[in-house]
């Protein structure tokens, strides 16, 4: 279920996210925000494997709208995205930071209109993901420039730093969530980081069996 601020709710079977469930979804998030561009994480408490498949999902609902949107697989430990869209990860995010290059010429054109992919990229450097990642917080600011709506989809809140450090610069978080997997504890302390951080929490999707 979809629960906006941790209220209201929206039933989400596991395998079977439907167009519009996800198009509810959306709806809600342009309702909490009410910004003409949105830039938001996505994330979980921890793994959650679902994640990235709604994280594409909700971009593809975006573009619908007819808003040029930037998908971005920000889990460098484990990227998948690519798979979803049928493109290479050869290059991406790591490339945007570790050669300060545009955006846009590392983007890739995906078969939804509107719709742009950020692969995460094969890094051969032995600079760490955190050291790579506080050096994309800079390049962040400009990307709002080229989009109207940012998704960045995260490794696990409390698996990692890295979402930490993406979330600085957005404007909500979404968290994903599993019955049966995800533990209440968690979910409450990942909650309260991002109270802490002055970070709001745009909704939480809640994956029932």
């Amino acid at each position: 279920m979809f629960k906006n601020r941790w209220g209201k709710k929206l039933s989400l079977k596991e395998n079977m996210i439907s167009t519009d469930q996800i198009r509810i979804i959306r709806t809600n998030i342009e309702d909490e925000l009410q910004k003409d561009s949105i830039f938001l994480t996505i994330t979980s408490p921890n793994l959650e494997e679902q994640k990235a498949l709604i994280s594409a999902k909700l971009a593809i609902s975006f573009a619908e709208l007819g808003k040029k949107v930037l998908l971005v697989d920000a889990n460098l430990r484990r990227p998948s995205l690519h798979k979803y869209f049928n493109i290479y990860n050869s290059s991406g995010l790591v490339n945007v930071i570790n050669e300060k290059g545009s955006i846009n010429l590392f983007a890739k054109i995906t078969s939804t209109p509107g719709l742009f992919l950020l692969p995460a990229g094969t890094s051969r450097d032995n600079i760490s993901h955190t050291g790579l990642l506080n050096k994309a917080e800079e390049l962040m600011t400009d990307w709002s420039q080229f989009f109207d709506v940012i998704l960045l989809e995260t490794p696990s809140f409390l698996k990692s730093s890295d979402a930490h450090i993406l979330s600085r610069k957005c404007d909500g978080v979404i968290l994903v969530m599993k019955e049966h997997s995800t533990k209440k504890d968690d979910a409450i302390q990942t909650k309260h980081y991002l109270e802490r951080a002055n970070k709001k929490i745009v909704g939480v999707i809640y994956q029932t069996a």
